[in-house]
C-alpha cells in the first residue's frame, strides 16, 4: 500500500478512506496547517482562485507538510442548480497530487443532495422551525454573521442554538444558515464519499500508452450535427480522455446527430 496525504482538520479521512483504500492509497491525515486560511464558507476568509485551485493547494499542502510523494486535497461549494437556479446544489472536487511528478488528477461530483440554505429570522420560534429543517442537530448552524453580536459556529445542541439564537436577536432580524464544513455536515461528507469513489475509479485507470494512473477525465466535445437541416449544434458529439502526463488522447463519438428539437437553428 502508498500511503497519500490528506491535509483536513474537519474529519473527511472518513469519507475518503475506504475508497483510497480499494485504489491502493492508505490515507494519512495532516491537521497541524489550518484549511481555513485558503477560504472559509462563512467568509472570514475568500477562497483565492477556482475550486480546483483550492482543492490542488491544500493537496501540494499535504505533501510539503508530511514528507509524502501523494498528497489529496478536497474542496466543496454551494450555490443554487445550475438549470433552473431554485433548488440547493452542491459540487465537490478532490485532487490528488503526486509531487515527484508534479501531476494531479481531479475528481469532481455534483447533485441536488445537500441541506444548503440561509433565512433571516426575527424570533426564537422561527430559528427552531428553520433548524428543523436543516437537520439540526446532527447538521451544524451558523448564528449570525462574522463581526455580529452573537455570531457562532459552535452550537452543539438545542440549549446552545436558543441561547446563541437569544444573544443575537438583541441586535435585531437575525441571518442562519447551514454549516457547510465537512465534520458538521453528514449530507456533505456522503457527497466526498462519492467524490472519493470516483477518484478511486480515476486512479485504479491506467493510460494506455505510458500507464500513469488517472486517465479517465474526460471533455466533452460539441458539434452534433442537426439530422434535418444539417447545422452544427451545441450538443455533445463525443467525448475525449487525454492522459495528463504523456499527452495520449481518445475520442469517442456519442452522437453524430441529434434530432431538429435539439437544434438552434431548427428550434431557436
Amino acid at each position: 500500500m502508498t500511503t497519500i496525504a490528506l491535509l483536513t482538520r474537519h474529519g473527511k479521512e472518513a469519507a475518503v478512506r475506504s475508497h483510497l483504500l480499494q485504489a491502493g492509497y492508505v490515507v494519512h491525515t495532516v491537521d497541524e496547517f489550518d484549511t481555513d486560511t485558503l477560504g472559509t464558507f462563512t467568509g472570514e476568509f475568500a477562497r483565492k482562485g477556482s475550486q480546483i485551485d483550492a482543492a490542488q493547494i491544500k493537496a501540494r499542502k499535504a505533501t510539503e507538510l508530511s514528507g509524502s510523494r501523494y498528497g489529496l486535497g478536497s474542496e466543496g461549494s454551494f450555490g443554487p442548480d445550475p438549470f433552473v437556479g431554485l433548488t440547493a446544489w452542491a459540487r465537490e472536487v478532490l485532487v490528488w497530487w503526486d509531487a515527484q511528478e508534479q501531476r494531479p488528477v481531479v475528481a469532481f461530483t455534483q447533485g441536488a443532495a445537500t441541506n444548503y440554505e440561509q433565512r433571516t429570522i426575527t424570533t426564537w420560534e422561527q430559528a427552531r422551525e428553520f433548524a428543523i429543517e436543516v437537520g439540526f442537530p446532527s447538521h451544524g448552524m451558523v448564528v449570525g454573521k462574522p463581526g455580529q453580536i452573537g455570531f457562532s459556529k459552535d452550537c452543539a445542541d438545542w440549549q446552545a442554538l436558543e441561547h446563541q439564537v437569544g444573544i443575537a436577536l438583541k441586535s435585531g432580524p437575525l441571518w442562519l444558515e447551514t454549516d457547510m464544513r465537512a465534520h458538521r455536515n453528514p449530507t456533505r461528507m456522503a457527497m466526498i464519499a462519492l467524490c472519493a469513489q470516483e477518484l478511486s475509479r480515476l486512479l485504479q485507470c491506467p493510460c494506455p500508452s505510458c500507464q500513469c494512473p488517472g486517465y479517465g477525465e474526460i471533455s466533452p466535445i460539441t458539434g452534433a450535427v442537426c439530422e434535418s437541416c444539417g447545422f452544427v449544434t451545441a450538443a455533445v458529439r463525443a467525448k475525449k480522455t487525454t492522459c495528463n502526463a504523456c499527452g495520449y488522447s481518445e475520442e469517442v463519438v456519442v452522437q453524430a446527430s441529434v434530432s431538429a428539437a435539439r437544434c438552434e437553428h431548427c428550434n431557436p
